[in-house]
């Protein structure tokens, strides 16, 4: 006789009752697969993904009333990680094969130039781009660690910054602070537009308007970014950053920036090291980009 999906659901909790989790989770598996239950139980590890214990209950009483999946007590947590552990291994596959397209894509012959790549495309590289940058150095036959790779992108900016630093001296200046700061708020705009395009950033989206607090929307590797631009005399409050995250939901945006010519508040920064998606740029940071630019130019 063939199996049912409570047939299924039943064989699996008596192999999780039975200590056998395993059998459990295969047996799960495939009647959630059957009944349509699986992508429920997607959406809900996306939606908690920090907290999957959250609502659970509920979430028990709906996988019943809709799919009639009724688990052992226990069951379903398991069922979460497990899901959320594949679901986990197949985004870093993703995101690896992004960053590898990426790296590839400027034909790097060796470590140095792999990494002048890295530093280009990932100017705030964090732990986990240098361990893909390190597997993408061994599967082209240089056997580097995360510590090695670390290393080498260390010295390659040291070697940058010194070489920015001699051509320099024969290179006329960028526009000083001084002009920057008597420029109106239009044309510092437009700065600002020209120094992305320069950094590699694609201006997709720019609107006189400033709906919803938008000044521009940049996008890069597949990321959208919500700007504020403010030329101010004074430092820039919290008001500035309010509405960069406003601009970023309303336009599907995954991280904000506030850009300005002056600095910030402390509440600005407080509110801004709340949220892991928004970036301040003040004059400081600004220095840094532009002497970026003269180093590539």
């Amino acid at each position: 006789m063939k199996d049912t999906i409570e047939s299924t659901i039943q064989k699996g909790n008596n192999a999780f009752l039975a200590g056998n989790q395993i059998d459990a989770i295969l047996y799960y598996y495939k009647a959630l697969k059957k009944s349509g239950a699986l992508v429920t139980i997607v959406k809900y590890i996306q939606k908690n993904k920090n907290d999957l214990y959250k609502d659970q209950d509920m979430f028990q009483e709906l996988l019943y009333t809709k799919y009639r999946i009724r688990l052992a007590n226990g069951a379903l947590s398991i069922i979460l990680m497990s899901t959320k552990k594949e679901i986990d291994i197949q985004e870093e596959k993703t995101a690896f094969q992004q960053f590898k397209k990426i790296i590839l894509s400027k034909h790097p012959k060796s470590p140095e130039q792999f990494a002048d790549v890295f530093l280009d495309e990932f100017e705030n590289g964090s732990c986990k781009e240098m361990g893909f940058l390190s597997k993408v150095l061994m599967e082209h036959g240089f056997n580097y660690s995360l510590c090695d790779v670390n290393r080498l992108c260390n010295l390659q900016a040291n070697a940058r910054d010194l070489a920015r630093f001699e051509r320099s001296l024969d290179e006329k200046k960028p526009a000083t602070f001084t002009k920057i700061d008597s420029m109106t708020g239009f044309e510092f705009e437009d700065f600002i537009v020209d120094l992305f395009i320069k950094l590699g950033y694609v201006v997709e989206k720019r609107k006189r308007s400033h709906e919803q607090g938008l000044d521009l929307l940049l996008f890069k590797h597949g990321v959208r970014i919500a700007v504020q631009v403010k030329r101010h005399r004074r430092p820039v409050g919290n008001t500035a950053v309010q509405q960069a995250l406003a601009a970023c939901v309303y336009h599907q945006g995954q991280r904000a920036i506030v850009v300005t010519n002056s600095t910030f508040t402390l509440p600005a920064k407080q509110l801004a090291a709340r949220c892991d998606n928004v970036e301040l740029w003040d004059r400081h940071v600004l220095k840094e980009k532009i002497k970026r630019i003269m180093g590539t130019s």
